[in-house]
């Protein structure tokens, strides 16, 4: 099956075997670099990469359209199979809140995308996107330039899968949301793969003069006892972050690896604690907003990747049992300046640590009260916010938002919880994650 052949339906009856396609895209493409490396051959034009001045084009042409949607359907399908390793807790419905949430995105950003867009034009888009590499404890990051327009994208998919949309339904909202993503990938880059799929699943992005200042402070762990009390900061902050935004992994990225001289390398690790952006956010209180883990291993005993949504993959696995040194950094605020960031020593690192698992507790608590209903719109919000919430605060924009009626559940949305939060889902879903049906063509301008 062609992945420019869209008139060829799949297939969920129970006779089918879903296999091929678990193993290559379409039964056809593989992972990784050989797969990007494929579909580089097959789509018309090359509209995943980015320059200069297609980044300015306010309408898109057919051709540019359907490539993006075609390489954007493999590179979903290669984050699917690579997050299947990911936890879930159990507590939390994510599949369903964040299936629902792909159908709000698709009805409510390309309005507030416009929104931004007008308030800093173009080049205050461009401009933004440089944050992920002059600053570290930032959103405003490469996790959000591929979710800022895929996520939603995959929400028309829905919407066409659940008969609210045709392939030709508001046009010009999937040309905003597709450019919108291609200026942050360009302000991030510059010219070439937007795509982390296209970079060889590689994100250095940190600048040199501001990596350097933070490599410089990495201490070497002499005692086993220090790494394993970094070893247990990690996982706490990581596991307390993971709940406070819904089990989901907006309150994490790693960037990197960072090749450093003796055939070393450094990967970058943010841990997002005290988002003060959701109402139970009261049990971070007392944590910084951020805290930065810079990590250094030999390239001769680990090697490392990095997903579009900033997650490490190794080789061996237990690559933390081969970190040499590392240094921790806290930003207190989302504001905080980058020359204000503090180094934490190990009593304050054992302090945070207590805290996290302390409100890693209280979140339990407070998700055990809720229903299966709130829970979904607690989901909702926090998966309709975290990708542009940075964006909107950092301009000045987000109160605005929150005013014009930004957390407003769309009725389309609401339409579709009901599949989307029960049995049918599958049914619905497993065409447009793994098939690639949830980035049918265009047919007409």
């Amino acid at each position: 099956m062609s992945t420019t052949d869209q008139n060829t339906e799949t297939t969920t009856e129970p006779d089918f075997d879903p296999t091929p396609f678990l193993q290559a895209f379409k039964g056809e493409v593989p992972q990784g670099v050989e797969g990007d490396r494929q579909m580089r051959e097959r789509v018309a034009l090359p509209f995943m990469d980015t320059t200069a001045s297609d980044v300015r084009l306010e309408s898109l042409e057919d051709d540019q359209v359907n490539s993006w949607l075609d390489y954007a359907a493999w590179n979903l399908w290669d984050f699917i199979l690579g997050r299947a390793s990911e936890g879930e807790s159990g507590l939390i419905p994510r599949q369903e809140y964040e299936t629902i949430s792909f159908v709000q995105q698709w009805n409510n950003y390309p309005k507030f995308i416009r929104m931004l867009t007008d308030e800093i034009g173009v080049d205050g888009i461009l401009d933004l996107a440089k944050t992920s590499s002059r600053e570290i404890g930032t959103k405003i990051n490469v996790t959000r330039n591929w979710a800022a327009s895929v996520c939603p994208i995959m929400g028309r998919g829905i919407g066409i899968k659940l008969g609210q949309e045709t392939v030709d339904s508001h046009r010009e909202d999937l040309d905003t949301l597709i450019q919108f993503g291609r200026r942050l990938q360009h302000g991030t880059w510059g010219d070439g793969p937007g795509f982390v799929s296209g970079r060889q699943f590689q994100i250095p992005v940190l600048d040199d003069d501001v990596l350097q200042p933070l490599v410089d402070q990495v201490q070497p762990f002499d005692d086993p006892a220090d790494l394993d009390a970094f070893r247990q900061f990690n996982a706490r902050t990581e596991l307390f972050g993971f709940m406070l935004h819904y089990d989901c992994r907006a309150g994490m990225g790693d960037t990197g690896p960072y090749p450093l001289p003796g055939n070393r390398f450094a990967i970058v690790r943010d841990h997002f604690l005290n988002e003060t952006a959701y109402p139970w956010s009261g049990v971070a209180e007392g944590l910084p907003y951020c805290v930065t883990q810079v990590m250094v291993f030999s390239a001769d005993k680990v090697k490392a990747t990095i997903n579009e949504i900033m997650t490490t993959f190794t080789e061996p696995s237990n690559y933390l049992d081969y970190l040499e040194g590392a240094v921790v950094f806290a930003r207190d605020t989302m504001d905080t300046p980058m020359g204000q960031l503090r180094v934490l020593d190990s009593q304050e690192m054992a302090e945070i640590s207590r805290k996290c698992q302390t409100g890693t507790m209280a979140m339990y608590r407070t998700l055990s009260k809720k229903s299966t209903e709130e829970k979904i719109r607690d989901g909702v919000m926090v998966y309709t916010r975290e990708f542009l919430l940075s964006h909107a605060s950092r301009v000045g924009l987000w109160d605005r938002f929150v005013a014009e009626g930004f957390d407003a559940m769309h009725p389309n949305a609401e339409a579709a919880w009901p599949v989307l939060a029960g049995p049918q889902a599958a049914e619905i879903l497993t065409p447009v994650l793994l098939f690639g049906d949830g980035f049918p063509h265009v047919t007409t301008k």
